[in-house]
């Protein structure tokens, strides 16, 4: 038997396959009339295979909330909410309550920490727990883990990972203190044991009880490798049921779960775990999205379960699509935040840009059509393909037509930056996914109206995308030039020194591929960040193989890329000898370089041998108004960046292909 489909025992439980739903905030918590929003995700997922999933972090007191945007398991009516939930999927699998203290992360001037010591992510010095404070967060650790069981979980974990208050504890770069919660590496791990056996007091024999704990937190000066497997034998020691291992703190430079870490980049520090802390059921994460990384990791041992979290956003049946033998049709997490992360912490809904049906389940609940219309979608973009995609699902005739010779649009265009190779993982799933749910595609094939005319469908959705504005410049005829689109397609090959004008996302991701073409592999990516020396990892400066500077007129670089990603991608791009200019004037290009007028009218010219244009976009559609003209009887839906060229992004796009579908009538 496949290991990856055998059964494995936490505590008294046991799990059919050994994948979990790591704990993941939906932004719907912390609200009443939000159980069936949850449930309905929730269920969705075990449906899809999961037997076990992680809820997003449940506070055990009011002051270890991370924001509003947090249930606190000690108020009444947030156990009612959850209980309610629990009661809507009893049957369905297994749910576990992360149980929950921010510490020092708590958006609020009340969070509290083991030393008043501001964390860099938050604007609030904590206040310092007296040492019966610790006891009493001890206490309500237990008490909440009692509230868990009443209110219909079937397991909790224990949060002491990703710099939050136990990690706080363990860390010597947060604890300060000298009595029994501080002072020594043993005495920085009494918080996390004490809290282990309130919890475990309070629950019946055999209940399985998780600890996540940090594997690394990577903050310069964090504990050795030793002192984290001393805490993960003692945990074992304590009868802990499983030891699920996290990677890095919320403040940390070190990117952990974005497209610049290459996939199972986190396998060998649960595995050294492993190796250290026999008879523990341990447990991976971070950065593992794709069978192949996930066999892997069962055939050498390196773990003994598996926990994703934004892949079930994707795909909610990635499970059962893997064991069925149908990887080819997994919709794959592309790691890109923007859905997910990014809202979370801008207090949003969470979804996927690949799946914008996630927690939006009651949104989308139109039932397949008894009056099927013939569809024609122009593009295949994300508007495109998910347009296509959803209208066959709802039972539509749906014929998918591309100027190309290969699907994708944008997509195709972006997969060529390092790192963003994830993309091309979304093009494979439309590329199997839609012929297998009878969609028509038909490569090559121009949009004229007389292809309009000759198919005549019902209803027509433009998702023709965009093609790159034009500019202009005086003399820039004087150095080799090319657009964004003629560089990434490989028309247009730079010189050594290149201006990149236009800062904004595309302009950013020039600069990244401009000095990298490689993807991230475990090598490199250990190399960059020094990850190796355990205590010390931080980006290394090397210089590129080309001097790049980026240039953008007014406003922030890379304006449109996620926050939760930009500034790791921005850190390496420095790192790298990459230069940035912005609130400037183009004035002209010489056969030496860009000259830029500086907002204090100082002149500036960049020595450079070629540049980039990455100056923005304009609406692909000009066969679209020709068309209404003549039929506007016919049902047309435009979308994407046919519909709206600014500040076009994948997350929009993807969406509105979807709402179109729903909007065929």
């Amino acid at each position: 038997m496949n290991t990856a489909f055998s059964p494995i025992s936490i505590g008294n439980l046991t799990l059919p396959n050994r994948f979990i739903m790591g704990s993941m905030h939906l932004g719907v918590e912390g609200e009443t009339g939000t159980a069936e929003r949850m449930a309905a995700f929730y269920g969705k997922r075990f449906e899809g295979g999961v037997s076990l999933i992680v809820t997003g972090g449940i506070s055990v007191n009011e002051e270890g909330k991370g924001s509003r945007t947090f249930f606190n398991i000690q108020n009444p009516e947030h156990a009612k909410e959850l209980k309610r939930m629990n009661e809507l999927l009893l049957g369905k699998g297994t749910m576990c309550a992360q149980l929950f203290h921010a510490g020092r992360y708590a958006a609020d001037r009340n969070c509290v920490a083991p030393s008043a010591i501001r964390a860099p992510i938050n604007r609030y010095v904590p206040k310092a727990l007296t040492e019966d404070e610790c006891w009493k967060t001890i206490e309500d650790f237990g008490v909440a883990a009692k509230l868990a069981k009443e209110s219909g979980f079937g397991a909790v974990e224990i949060m002491g990972s990703e710099g939050y208050l136990l990690n706080q504890f363990f860390s010597p770069v947060t604890n300060h203190r000298d009595d029994y919660f501080g002072g020594d590496a043993e005495r920085r791990m009494n918080l996390s044991i004490e809290v282990l056996r309130a919890v475990k007091k309070q629950l019946p024999e055999g209940f399985p009880v998780i600890f996540r704990m940090s594997g690394i937190d990577l903050i310069p000066g964090n504990p050795s490798f030793e002192e984290v497997i001393r805490l993960a034998q003692v945990l074992r020691y304590e009868k802990v049921s499983a030891l699920n291992i996290g990677i890095g703190w919320h403040e940390s430079r070190i990117p952990t779960i974005s497209q610049l870490v290459p996939r199972g980049a986190w396998i060998p520090i649960a595995s050294r775990i492993k190796e250290n802390t026999p008879g523990v059921p341990i447990i991976a994460s971070n950065r593992v999205n794709d069978p192949i990384t996930m066999q892997k990791v069962f055939d050498e041992n390196k773990a003994d379960i598996i926990s994703m979290a934004r892949p079930f956003l994707a795909d909610a049946s990635i499970v059962k699509k893997f064991q069925e033998g149908m990887s080819n049709r997994i919709n794959t997490c592309v790691a890109c935040n923007q859905a997910c992360l990014d809202h979370a912490f801008q207090e949003k809904f969470v979804s996927c840009i690949v799946n914008p049906e996630a927690v939006h389940e009651l949104e989308f609940t139109k039932p397949k059509t008894k009056d099927p219309k013939k569809v024609l979608v122009i593009g295949t973009g994300p508007a495109g393909l998910e347009a296509a995609r959803a209208s066959a699902s709802l039972g539509h005739k749906v014929t998918l037509v591309e100027k190309a010779n290969v699907l994708g649009g944008q997509f195709q265009l972006a997969s060529n930056i390092p790192g963003k190779s994830e993309f091309k993982e979304t093009i494979r799933y439309f590329s199997n996914e839609l012929p297998a749910l009878g969609v028509n595609i038909r490569l090559n094939t121009d949009a004229t109206l007389t292809l309009l005319e000759t198919e005549n469908p019902d209803v027509t959705i433009f998702a023709s995308g965009v093609k790159p504005r034009e500019f202009s410049l005086k003399g820039l005829e004087n150095l080799p030039s090319g657009n964004y689109t003629d560089y990434l397609t490989g028309k247009f090959k730079p010189g050594k020194r290149v201006a990149v004008i236009g800062g904004g996302g595309i302009g950013v991701d020039v600069a990244h591929r401009l000095t990298e073409e490689d993807d991230p592999t475990l090598n490199s990516y250990d190399k960059k960040y020094n990850i190796s020396s355990f205590t010390n990892a931080v980006v290394q400066k090397e210089k590129a193989h080309r001097d790049v500077a980026v240039f953008r007129r007014n406003g922030k670089h890379g304006a449109g890329l996620g926050p939760t990603t930009f500034w790791a991608l921005k850190q390496e791009l420095e790192s790298v000898g990459v230069e940035f200019y912005h609130g400037l004037t183009y004035k002209e290009v010489t056969k030496e370089g860009l000259k830029v007028e500086l907002k204090n009218g100082e002149e500036f010219l960049y020595p450079c041998d070629s540049l980039v244009l990455c100056v923005g976009q304009e609406k692909e559609n000009s066969v679209l108004e020709e068309f209404q003209a003549k039929y506007p009887n016919k049902q047309t839906i435009v979308i994407g960046g046919a519909k709206d060229p600014r500040n076009i992004d994948a997350k929009r796009a993807f969406l509105e292909g979807l709402e179109a579908a729903h909007s065929i009538h």
